[in-house]
């Protein structure tokens, strides 16, 4: 090495010496002509890089063509050195495959200090760049496929590759899974985990390090020749034409979890440094975050099929659709169903399924319990997994094509639900796959479960006879069931957001106490009481109302409303019971009176007037008893009783007339001139007055009289019926409590308030100033 005063610097070695460099070395002249390369240059570039050759010749891509054209015009115009990139399309190694170099370059002179040409120092920069693209692309993934698409793209630029193929291994080594596959059509894809064969886990277990294989070598010896002859989908592998192949084992945790094979369709065979430069690269890095990413995938579609479960929660055939549409979808099975198990009947029925066209079960498919593999798993409880169908004779799905199946319990106890997957590929399912589905099924049978209670709690609701009611804290109607709309008359609709206040009234006739219904809402717990509430008609429902606080978490109030008008209508015909064993002894008595004085008479011989009068009047008595029967009988239930105007002062004439002589010394009759007519039923105000006058004659004290009186004094006139001393005051005689004559009372008192409510009348009872019973009647206008 010599140095001039220019500056320039000369620089002798021999050319041999050159390709004893790790970097490539190039001389090119002034007309753009290669004077001289190292080996390495000459491997870097290619054949076409041969001294005499243009190097503007050599297959750059279109950028670095130019960026070398301004590069060289500006070493030679400004005599300075530089430093770029240049890229190189190597078609000899294969399609797609680039060489990616950095260039140093500087001008040379001749002996003279003349400018001769260019002297460059190239270095190859293909796997730092590619390493740094995956890298990148590791950074920037959030989705698995593109991860390993951008893998595939770089490793295409590195070396010649027809495909690649990413196979997932289950952690206990049982089953393999393609997870990604460039180009998507280079191989048949399944989503599911398939079992390996023992042969190929064992030749895998010796995959340490990147191994090349010639397909055609690799299939003609054990263990794999095996799979060439009995299993369909090599024997297809085989016949697309695939040549040769580069694996390379990726491990997580010390353990194989994938495979990356490289595949070639023309006979050029990978080299080892196509398996070093695998090597180099961050491959097992990117196939990991890619495996993380899968599983994130997968999570978040069982959290979004549990998410889309959840929300149709109320509807068990929507959550069925969900489940058995969302994992067909996704796996690619042939033939997914959800079956249902009647333990009652003894039956397993199909709920929902999903399957390929004309490959589908009845829609009203269902097997006895004790029979075929839905039998097995509901009786058992546990998953069962056929690779081949047909020699299972157990299985009874009758799906067309089927030829593996994996039928799974929905957890539970005792089974309720059955998942049943089929596939037209045979062992389709691996223990691996048993595992996956198993864990979307843990949330899936929460989810079918409280369907299922909300389904069977909707029943319940739209079934039961009584009215029930939802509100808020605050009394306001949040929901009702079907027995409320119709016992009230309202449409849903309109009940929902009214106050239950607005419905609540107290019973009888007369006017709420303030604050009686709110302060019945207000209540935490309401015991049953008997309320009204009113209807859509305006009408008043009489019911039986309880309520109480529903729990915290839930909030609000529920009611119970048990419709009192069936229950009083057979306490009526209880009391209409007794009523008629009153009538036949009001009968039976006369009877036997008339009977008795006859007999009397006949025995004496004596004057036989008043004997036969008292005999009619008893007659008379009897016949009016079965005249009520009658008219009892005939009338209908609840509506009004034909109303005729009526004179009470008539009437209590008749009262005291239709007595016997001696009974009408004890009772007296004080008619009012002023009392206007009444409306009324003349027979049925007959009965109870009748009825009134017979119980006080019956429950007096030996001294006490009997008052028949009308009043006038009120708005409504009265006919009442008053127990007085023999001085004429108020007798002391009462209804006394749990007494012979309050129970004697009681039997007739609902019979005659209810013919008074037909008469627009009313039974008033008072004794606070003596035993005092009125019927108040409405008064005739105009009359």
């Amino acid at each position: 090495m010599d140095g001039t005063d220019d500056g320039l610097l000369t620089l002798r070695v021999r050319a041999d010496a050159l390709d004893d460099l790790p970097f490539g070395v190039l001389r090119l002249g002034l007309d753009g002509r290669i004077r001289g390369v190292n080996r390495e240059a000459a491997r870097l570039a290619g054949p076409e890089l041969e001294p005499g050759a243009m190097l503007r010749a050599l297959p750059f891509d279109a950028d670095s063509a130019a960026r070398l054209d301004s590069e060289i015009h500006r070493r030679h115009h400004a005599q300075r050195a530089s430093a770029y990139a240049l890229t190189l399309q190597r078609v000899d190694l294969g399609p797609g495959v680039r060489v990616h170099l950095k260039v140093v370059g500087l001008p040379e002179y001749d002996a003279c200090g003349a400018l001769a040409g260019s002297l460059g120092f190239i270095e190859d920069c293909t796997l730092e760049r590619a390493g740094l693209a995956i890298h990148a692309a590791i950074g920037a993934a959030d989705d698995c496929e593109q991860l390993l698409d951008s893998l595939a793209d770089q490793l295409g630029e590195v070396m010649h590759l027809d495909a690649m193929l990413v196979s997932m291994i289950s952690e206990d080594r049982s089953a393999v899974r393609l997870l990604h596959s460039r180009p998507a059509g280079a191989v048949s894809r399944t989503w599911g985990w398939w079992p390996m064969p023992e042969l190929v886990r064992v030749d895998l277990d010796q995959l340490a390090s990147p191994r090349i294989d010639a397909v055609a070598e690799l299939f003609a010896r054990e263990p794999y020749a095996a799979l060439a002859r009995d299993d369909e989908a090599t024997r297809r592998f085989i016949a697309d034409g695939w040549r040769h192949m580069l694996r390379r084992p990726v491990w997580r945790d010390g353990a194989l979890a994938a495979v990356l094979t490289l595949l070639r369709r023309e006979d050029r065979a990978f080299g080892a440094a196509d398996a070093a430069r695998l090597e180099r690269l961050p491959v097992g890095e990117a196939v990991n975050v890619a495996l993380a990413l899968d599983r994130q995938r997968a999570l978040e579609f069982e959290l979004d099929l549990i998410d889309n479960m959840s929300q149709a929660a109320g509807n068990l055939s929507d959550v069925a659709r969900l489940l058995v549409d969302g994992l067909r979808r996704t796996r690619g099975w042939d033939h997914v169903s959800l079956f249902r198990v009647d333990h009652d009947e003894g039956v397993v029925s199909l709920v929902h399924q999903s399957a390929e066209a004309g490959a589908a079960l009845p829609p009203d498919y269902r097997q006895a319990l004790g029979s075929g593999v839905l039998g097995e798993v509901a009786l058992w409880g546990r998953a069962v997994r056929l690779g081949d169908v047909g020699t299972a004779a157990r299985d009874e799905s009758g799906v067309r094509g089927t030829v593996s199946a994996m039928c799974l319990p929905v957890p539970g106890e005792p089974v309720r639900w059955i998942l049943n997957l089929e596939s037209s590929k045979s062992h389709a399912f691996a223990q691996a796959e048993q595992h996956s589905i198993e864990r979307t099924l843990k949330v899936a049978g929460l989810i079918l479960g409280r369907s299922w209670a909300l389904e069977f709690n909707s029943a319940v609701l739209d079934t039961v006879a009584d009215a029930v009611i939802q509100t808020t804290a605050g009394g306001e109607i949040q929901a009702v069931n079907p027995a409320c709309e119709a016992l009230l008359g309202c449409a849903r609709g309109t009940l929902l957001g009214r106050g239950l206040a607005t419905l609540i009234s107290a019973p009888g006739p007369e006017p709420d106490p303030p604050g009686y219904a709110e302060r019945l809402v207000a209540m935490p717990r309401l015991l049953s009481s008997e309320v009204e509430l009113r209807a859509a008609d305006g009408g008043h429902v009489p019911v039986l109302l309880s309520g109480a606080s529903l729990p915290a978490q839930i909030g609000g109030k529920v009611y119970v409303a048990s419709d009192l008008r069936f229950r009083r209508e057979a306490q009526r015909m209880d009391a209409l019971r007794h009523v008629y064993a009153q009538v036949a002894n009001e009968i039976r008595v006369p009877l036997s009176l008339a009977s008795t004085y006859l007999r009397s008479q006949a025995a004496e011989g004596g004057h036989g007037a008043d004997v036969l009068d008292k005999s009619l009047r008893q007659l008379v008595r009897a016949d009016l008893s079965l005249e009520r029967v009658a008219r009892l009988a005939l009338t209908p239930e609840n509506g009004e009783l034909p109303l005729r105007v009526v004179s009470l002062d008539q009437l209590a004439a008749q009262l005291h007339d239709d007595l016997p002589l001696r009974q009408q010394q004890t009772v007296q009759v004080l008619p009012d001139p002023l009392a206007p007519p009444v409306l009324a039923a003349p027979p049925e105000l007959a009965f109870c007055a009748s009825s009134l006058l017979a119980f006080l004659l019956r429950m007096r004290a030996q001294d006490d009289r009997i008052r028949i009186r009308v009043d006038a004094s009120h708005a409504q006139p009265r006919l009442c019926f008053e127990l007085a001393d023999e001085h004429g005051e108020p007798s002391p005689t009462r209804l006394v409590p749990r007494s012979d004559d309050e129970r004697e009372f009681a039997l007739a008192e609902g019979v005659v308030r209810t013919l008074m409510r037909r008469m627009r009348g009313q039974l008033v009872l008072q004794q606070h100033a003596g035993l005092s019973i009125a019927l108040r009647l409405s008064a005739a206008e105009g009359a």
